[in-house]
C-alpha cells in the first residue's frame, strides 16, 4: 500500500521497483491515482493498512517514524502488534506501545513468525470454538 496516488512512485528512485510489484502482483492505494505525495498522507495510509492487515510488525522505527503511527492505529484498530525488543530499547513510543493489549514484543525473526502463525491461526481456533458451543446445544 502506497502513500500516493497509484501514478506516483515515492521516493521517486522508487519507479523501477513500483513498476515491478505493479506487474507481479498489486499496488493498493486509497487515494485519487494523480494524488501526489503530502505530509497527511502517509499517516493516512499507515491507518488504514493497519486496520486492512492481520498484523503489524515493526522491526525498526524512529521516534518520529511512520511505523510508530501505524503501530499505534493497529493498537486503536484491536489489531496485533508485533514489536522487536530493541524498539523499547531506543523509543518512547515503542515502551508505550508495549504495554498494550494484544502488542508482542520478541526478540528474533524466530519468535515473532511463531507469533505470527498463531495470529494467521485465531479464525481456525475461533471456528472450533463456536463449532464446539453450538454442538453442546
Amino acid at each position: 500500500m502506497i502513500g500516493t496516488g497509484i501514478r506516483h512512485a515515492y521516493p521517486p528512485e522508487n519507479r523501477r521497483l513500483h513498476s515491478e510489484v505493479a506487474e507481479a502482483g498489486v499496488v493498493l492505494s486509497q487515494f485519487w491515482p494523480d494524488t501526489p505525495p503530502a505530509k497527511h498522507t502517509f499517516p493516512a495510509r499507515n491507518a488504514t493498512m493497519s486496520g486492512y492487515a492481520l498484523a503489524t510488525v515493526i522491526v525498526e522505527a524512529g521516534e518520529r517514524s511512520g511505523a510508530r503511527i501505524q503501530a499505534r492505529q493497529a493498537v486503536e484498530h484491536g489489531r496485533p502488534v508485533i514489536l522487536f525488543r530493541s524498539l523499547l530499547e531506543v523509543t518512547e513510543w515503542g515502551r508505550d506501545v508495549a504495554e498494550r493489549p494484544d502488542v508482542h514484543v520478541v526478540d528474533d525473526v524466530d519468535r515473532a513468525l511463531a507469533v505470527l502463525d498463531g495470529i494467521v491461526d485465531r479464525p481456525h481456533q475461533v471456528q472450533d470454538l463456536l463449532g464446539k458451543l453450538t454442538a453442546g446445544l
